[in-house]
C-alpha cells in the first residue's frame, strides 16, 4: 500500500456520475495504458473474477489468497490480479465505467477516491443485504463501516481498523531520557519538543494529514451527518492554529522534500535522525516505516496519541484514524456472486486476516481474528513490542469516520493549495477554514 493516495490527486476524469455504458466509436484514440486482455474461461468454464488492486504487495497477497480460497473453499475458483498504481486505479475505473470495457469484478479502492462517486448513481454493487446475512455486520468494527457507506447502503468491506499511534525513535528517547509518560499530553510533548530542539533536530514531521487525525482525535468530524463540510468552525480553526504553532515554536518540522508518505522524506529526515517522532495509521508503521527505514529496524516503537487537556476536545482519546482501503464489487460485473462470496471468505478467515497484518500491509477490522495467538507476537522491527497487542487496545477507542461527496475535493484543496499557504504563513488558519469551506461548498450541493 506504499505510496498510496499521496500523490496529487487529479480529479478531472473521475468526478463523473454513473451512467449506463455505451460502445466507443471506432475511430476513438485507446487509452494509455493497454487494456488487459479478454479472460479465458477457467475449467469450471466461468471466466476468471477479475480483481483490480493499488499495489504490487496487494497483488501478492491476494494471489496467495486465491491460492488459499481455492484449497479451502472453492477449487475451481480463478481470478487474475491486476495491480495499478494508486492514482491510476480510478483513472483505470472511470474507462471502465464510460466504455464497458474490459471491466473489473471487485477493485481494490480508498475511501478517499470512493467519495468522488457519491453524486451520482454508484457503479458499485449494494452490498447491504449481503453483509447483514454474512454477520460481517457484527464482526467488523462498528466505527469503520462507515467508510463505503452512503444513503444507509453499504457498498465496500473496509481492510483496516486505521488506527492512529505516535511512531517514535526509542533509541533516541533514551539518549533524550524522554519515555512515552512524559509525552502523555500534547501540553507535555510540546515541552519536551522544545527542550530537545536543535537546528538538525525537531520532534515532529509535520503533514497536512495532521489536520484530519486531530480533529478526529479531539472528538469531532471534517464532514456533518449529511455529508457537509467542516460543521466545527472553532475547533476546526483552533486545530490549524495548533499545527501551525508547532511548526513556528519548533515542536516539528515542515518537510521540504516531499511529504511524510515519500521516499524523500525518509532519506532527508529520518535517516539523519531529523525527527524523532511521526503520527500515522497502522498502516503507515507496517509498509511505510518498515519498508523505507531498514536502517532503524529494532529502534522504532509505537505508543498511544498524547491526549487533548484543553476545554474544547471531547473527552481525552489516545488514538484517531486516518484513510483506508476496502473491497467494491463493480455494479456491471457478471460475476457478483462469485465476487461476494471470496470477499466474505477473505474478510472472514482468520489466517487471512492474520497474514495481511504480517506480510505489512494493515491492521484488520475484524474483531473474531484479534484472539489469534500471533498477534500476540513481538515485532522485532519495533524494538520486540507487540505492535498488534496496541493497536487492539486502542481499537475500540477508534472514531467513527463520516463519508462524504466532499471528501477527495477536500483533500485535494486542503493538500495542494492551502496547507503549504498557511504552514509559511501567508494564509492566516482562520481564513484558511472560512476560504476552504466556502470553496467545497461552491463546487455543489451533495445531493444527486
Amino acid at each position: 500500500m506504499a505510496l498510496r493516495f499521496y500523490a496529487l490527486l487529479t480529479l478531472g476524469t473521475l468526478c463523473i456520475p454513473y451512467a449506463e455504458p455505451t460502445p466507443a466509436p471506432a475511430t476513438t484514440a485507446a487509452p494509455a495504458t493497454p487494456a488487459a486482455p479478454a479472460a479465458k474461461p477457467s475449467k469450471s468454464g466461468k471466466p476468471p473474477v477479475e480483481f483490480w488492486v493499488n499495489s504490487q504487495s496487494d497483488e501478492k497477497y491476494y494471489q496467495n489468497m486465491i491460492a488459499t480460497y481455492k484449497a479451502k473453499v472453492d477449487p475451481a475458483f480463478e481470478a487474475n490480479v491486476r495491480s495499478y498504481g494508486f492514482t491510476e486505479m480510478p483513472d483505470k475505473l472511470a474507462i471502465a465505467i464510460k466504455t464497458g470495457i474490459n471491466p473489473p469484478d471487485i477493485v481494490q479502492l480508498d475511501e478517499i477516491y470512493f467519495s468522488l462517486y457519491l453524486r451520482g448513481t454508484l457503479p458499485f454493487v449494494d452490498i447491504t443485504s449481503r453483509v447483514e446475512k454474512s454477520g460481517l455486520a457484527e464482526g467488523i468494527l462498528p466505527q469503520r463501516m462507515g467508510l463505503f457507506k452512503w444513503k444507509d447502503k453499504i457498498y465496500g468491506i473496509p481492510q483496516s481498523v486505521s488506527n492512529v499511534v505516535l511512531y517514535y525513535r526509542d533509541d533516541v528517547f533514551k539518549d533524550l531520557g524522554i519515555t512515552p509518560k512524559s509525552i502523555d499530553t500534547w501540553n507535555k510533548l510540546e515541552a519536551t519538543a522544545k527542550k530537545i530542539h536543535t537546528d538538525a533536530r525537531s520532534m515532529l514531521a509535520l503533514d497536512w494529514s495532521y489536520f484530519e487525525i486531530l480533529m478526529r482525535q479531539r472528538g469531532y468530524e471534517l464532514f456533518d451527518a449529511a455529508g457537509n463540510p467542516l460543521p466545527d468552525s472553532a475547533v476546526a480553526v483552533s486545530t490549524l492554529k495548533k499545527i501551525k504553532e508547532w511548526k513556528d515554536n519548533g515542536i516539528g518540522i515542515l518537510p521540504d522534500r516531499g511529504s511524510m508518505f515519500e521516499a524523500e522524506f525518509f532519506n532527508a529526515y529520518v535517516q539523519s535522525n531529523g525527527i524523532l517522532a511521526v503520527v500515522g495509521a497502522d498502516w503507515y508503521g507496517l509498509d511505510m516505516i518498515q519498508g523505507f527505514d531498514p536502517k532503524h529496524a529494532g529502534k522504532w516503537k509505537a505508543m498511544p496519541l498524547p491526549v487533548w487537556t484543553d476545554s474544547l476536545s471531547r473527552g481525552q482519546n489516545t488514538t484517531s484514524s486516518f484513510s483506508g482501503q476496502g473491497l467494491v464489487i463493480f455494479k456491471k460485473s457478471k460475476q457478483v456472486d462469485r465476487a461476494w462470496k471470496f470477499i466474505e471468505w477473505v474478510m472472514k478467515d482468520v489466517d487471512a486476516n492474520v497474514e495481511r497484518y504480517l506480510q505489512g500491509n494493515c491492521f484488520t477490522p475484524f474483531r473474531p481474528a484479534w484472539t489469534d495467538l500471533r498477534f500476540n507476537r513481538t515485532d522485532a522491527y519495533f524494538g520486540n513490542q507487540s505492535l498488534a497487542g496496541l493497536l487492539i487496545e486502542l481499537a475500540p477507542k477508534v472514531p467513527t469516520v463520516v463519508q462524504s461527496p466532499y471528501r477527495a475535493e477536500f483533500v485535494q484543496l486542503f493538500r495542494e493549495k492551502y496547507w503549504s499557504s498557511m504552514m509559511m504563513g501567508t494564509t492566516p488558519p482562520d481564513s484558511v477554514y472560512h476560504s476552504l469551506k466556502v470553496e467545497l461548498l461552491s463546487k455543489g450541493s451533495n445531493k444527486p
